[in-house]
């Protein structure tokens, strides 16, 4: 082989590879499914096989063996049989790119092109059979019939002036790079085929046909990457949104009840994601009553936060018809079990403080123990009965349990994401160093408890990445 032989078929060899690839970025893409991205990599795989067809050719240039004699026949027949498939490929890529698949101008395009191929087709086979159009030498080296060759190339020139209009008549629709990559497509192999009329041995028009579509090939990924950062924007803003909804839905004033002087209460929550599955709540039921609540629904982000929702709204419609805590977490466990297929579930403390007597009655539905401080004492771990979490099975009974709140005494609520928040070598932060921290100033004002916590678990974690929310409320009773 000459030296040309050799530099054409490195080229062919690296255009298909660069193709192969290109057909591997848009099948990852996640416009793989639509038609813009099928016609694509019909043209890029169209293409490839023309360069590995066009190395065949040139490899077996010359060789009179019948391995010799079938390929370079095969291979030139490819060639042009699909140099007839790619147009018909390239024209309802574009004109599906610019317009409207539906639009009587890119029905006629697409037809007028598609016919016209066709008949180049047929024509490609007669001269298979007739040989009008190239034939073989007895050095088994392909050469042009000049008489009728010209046949196939008004047909492919006819067909490119038509995409050409096509593309012209929606100019001002395109971008600058879009463009490029159409009018290369159209315009760099018909001059390539120029060039090869006149300069015989060299192959141009396979090499500007792949670089035109390797360039549609790069606007399909920019247009890829300018969508997935519009759908990111997006899903932040609703994130952000949502995170502000879910914020709105806890009580976040402080102090809640100014003109109530028996108690004082102050909460914080913290999702790891934009929205988590924690949540608190207080509210009175009466004159006489304070409900509060601290709860944590199984997962996070997004799912937890709508399960959360639900659990937060069926729970304090039941509580404030006057119900039990054991009755109000029996109800609202069967309403959050009923036809629940998502396989969540809600941990939850409750208590309801009769405000006039101390006397705080809670439940427990598999969540955390609670922390107790006496006044004048250190919070300690109260160990309460855990029933069944909420969720979980129907028909489940919850039972209460009283604690007699004096003057001056504070229970501390959390979820889980404060004893298992983990630093970077996977030490839990835990309940003793909770408790450590809680005690430090047992008797501070309770948002300046709730921060020496936080300050003491981010000094724990460091730069470790929070992976459960972190909530934590606490009650102080005046009397």
């Amino acid at each position: 082989m000459s030296l040309s032989q050799h530099i054409h078929i490195a080229l062919e060899l690296w255009c298909a590879f660069f193709c192969g690839i290109a057909i591997v970025c848009v099948l990852a893409s996640r416009f793989q499914d639509n038609v813009k991205s099928r016609l694509l990599i019909f043209q890029l795989n169209t293409i490839a096989f023309i360069n590995l067809l066009e190395v065949q050719a040139y490899y077996f240039r010359g060789n009179t063996t019948k391995l010799g004699y079938y390929s370079v026949r095969i291979a030139n027949f490819g060639v042009f049989f699909m140099n007839h498939l790619l147009l018909i490929f390239a024209t309802h890529y574009i004109c599906h790119r610019m317009g409207s698949s539906h639009s009587k101008g890119t029905k006629l395009t697409c037809k007028a092109i598609t016919i016209l191929c066709v008949i180049g087709i047929v024509l490609l086979i007669l001269s298979r059979v007739f040989g009008f159009y190239y034939a073989f030498d007895d050095q088994n080296r392909y050469y042009r019939l000049n008489g009728t060759y010209w046949i196939m190339l008004f047909i492919q020139m006819l067909a490119m002036m038509i995409l050409t209009g096509y593309t012209i008549c929606h100019w001002r629709h395109l971008k600058k790079l879009e463009k490029v990559a159409y009018l290369s497509y159209e315009l760099l192999p018909v001059l390539a085929i120029g060039v090869q009329n006149f300069v015989y041995g060299i192959s141009l028009a396979t090499l500007a046909t792949t670089y035109s579509v390797l360039l549609m090939f790069v606007v399909y990924e920019i247009e890829y990457s300018e969508v997935v950062v519009l759908d990111k924007q997006r899903i932040e803003a609703e994130l952000s949104l949502a995170t502000s909804i879910q914020t709105s839905m806890l009580p976040h004033d402080f102090p809640p009840f100014p003109d109530r002087k028996e108690f004082d209460i102050f909460a914080t929550t913290e999702p790891a994601r934009e929205v988590g599955g924690d949540f608190y709540d207080y509210f009175l039921v009466d004159d006489d009553h304070l409900c509060i609540v601290m709860a944590d629904v199984s997962g996070k982000g997004i799912p937890a936060a709508l399960y959360m929702t639900i659990s937060k709204v069926i729970l304090k419609n039941t509580a404030i018809l006057g119900k039990s805590v054991s009755e109000i977490l029996t109800l609202t466990n069967d309403g959050l079990t009923k036809e629940n297929n998502t396989g969540m579930f809600v941990t939850i403390w409750i208590g309801m403080l009769e405000i006039s007597s101390g006397i705080l009655t809670c439940a427990n539905a598999g969540h955390e123990y609670p922390a107790i401080m006496r006044k004048g004492g250190s919070f300690e771990i109260f160990k309460d009965k855990h029933g069944f979490v909420l969720g979980g099975m129907e028909g489940v009974k919850y039972k209460e349990y009283t604690i007699q709140m004096n003057p001056g005494d504070r229970i501390f609520l959390y979820t889980d994401g404060v004893p298992e928040a983990t630093n970077n070598v996977e030490d839990m932060y835990g309940i003793e160093r909770m408790i450590g921290a809680l005690n430090k100033e047992q008797e501070a004002p309770l948002e300046e408890l709730l921060k020496n916590v936080r300050t003491d678990i981010g000094s724990f974690v460091r730069d470790a990445e929070q992976f459960d929310d972190l909530t934590m409320m606490c009650l102080e009773y005046r009397g």
